[in-house]
């Protein structure tokens, strides 16, 4: 997805080469004001111009001006709300661990959502694939929430409690006379197994033959369910999402076209559209731009 340079500029500058192939002039400082729809065409009025087309094509994003102006028109906006966005969550057993990554298992307390994946422990709480699937299937519960609420980890991801259990009875047979928190099992990251450990209340001096049937219990707790509060969400508005926009029933989907207003069209983010994180999004607004330039590239009969 990403180009050799690494930047997206090399993107841009892609789009704009066609643009300019093609003789199709790009127009930049030109803030929409109004969208007026006579008998057979439309105007659009910006801050510069006025002009006059057959038809329209909107692509403006998460735009509540834009959204606004089309509510005025008679379409429905579903109320937008983050998507993709990640944990903020201060505790001690994440603490100093930031970079570290690993694959977990996430569930909402108290709710259906759950998700796994890679967890990425960041300097303000969880992200990663996993955390932000999360984030996309709840956008609108957890926003109801206002983003407090637990999580249960499963740092083991697909192993259950007693299948841990069964485990740690086994490695402490096994490694009895070798320290608890010298050497992580489970192919956990060392400093988090540490972490996880001293959680469950074994001390950096205690063996496995030491370890007493209460704390071994608490262990297997802290690798297969260990929670943690949610206090907010990304800081500095770093969501790469919003879920919300144009209600889905008003788009036909085969062209993209307006159902409420003829000669107008849709694609991308200013839809309901959000998914989860791996290009999804990326693909939905392509895909969305395609079917668009087909219905408006046709020859009417």
């Amino acid at each position: 997805m990403f180009p050799v340079s690494n930047s997206s500029q090399t993107i841009i500058d892609c789009f704009l080469k066609v643009a300019q192939k093609l003789k199709i002039d790009v127009l930049t400082g030109h803030s929409v004001q109004e969208l007026y729809q006579g008998d057979d065409y439309w105007k659009i009025f910006t801050n510069q111009e006025v002009f006059s087309c057959q038809k329209v094509v909107m692509t403006t994003g998460s735009n509540p001006k834009i959204w606004e102006l089309l509510q005025n028109l008679g379409h429905t906006i579903v109320e937008p709300v983050p998507s993709l966005f990640t944990f903020n969550i201060k505790d001690v057993r994440i603490k100093d661990l930031m970079g570290l990554s690993t694959v977990a298992s996430v569930k909402v307390k108290k709710s259906k959502l759950q998700a796994s994946g890679p967890l990425l422990i960041t300097h303000w709480g969880m992200s990663g694939p996993g955390i932000l699937r999360l984030s996309a299937w709840g956008a609108r519960e957890l926003a109801d929430k206002k983003y407090q609420f637990a999580i249960q980890v499963n740092w083991l991801n697909e192993t259950d409690f007693e299948e841990a259990m069964d485990l740690l009875k086994y490695i402490k047979e096994e490694n009895s006379k070798k320290l608890v928190a010298k050497y992580a099992h489970f192919e956990l990251p060392k400093r988090l197994w540490e972490n996880l450990v001293k959680a469950a209340g074994i001390s950096e001096e205690t063996k496995w033959a030491d370890v007493s049937k209460k704390q071994l219990n608490t262990l297997a707790e802290q690798l297969t369910n260990g929670e943690f509060q949610v206090n907010g969400k990304s800081t500095f508005k770093e969501e790469f999402v919003t879920a919300g926009g144009i209600d889905l029933k008003e788009v036909n989907f085969k062209t993209m076209e307006s159902k409420i207003l003829q000669n107008l069209f849709f694609a991308g983010e200013i839809l309901n559209i959000d998914a989860i994180t791996g290009g999804f999004n990326f693909q939905n607004a392509w895909t969305g731009g395609f079917i668009v330039a087909n219905a408006i590239t046709s020859i009417e009969p």
